[in-house]
């Protein structure tokens, strides 16, 4: 079986439970009013699904290695040392090309 890699560098949001705690918790807030009734899948009208997961970043080699160094000189420079530049490609690597 060959490998293979994603062709846009892209990370997005990862279902959790507690994202889905939080949209069951507002449809059960919607049912305490007694006049409040759902049929089927109207679940989906009180709380859109995409709602949950929606967050995605398209960030190329360039664009993340800029955005550790511009991090860096704002927060870590006092507690962290400045970012190797193999170290930070693979974390690119992994996060946003990988499968």
């Amino acid at each position: 079986m060959s490998r293979s890699w994603k062709k846009n560098a892209y990370a997005g949001d990862h279902k959790g439970k507690w994202k889905k705690r939080i949209a069951n918790s507002k449809v059960r807030m919607y049912l305490k009013n007694l006049d409040n009734t759902l049929q089927n899948s109207d679940y989906k009208k009180v709380y859109e699904t995409w709602d949950i997961c929606d967050y995605g970043a398209l960030y190329t080699w360039k664009q993340y290695w800029e955005h550790a160094i511009r991090f860096w000189h704002k927060w870590g420079y006092k507690y962290y040392p400045y970012p190797n530049k193999k170290e930070e490609y693979r974390k690119w690597y992994i996060t946003y090309k990988m499968k």
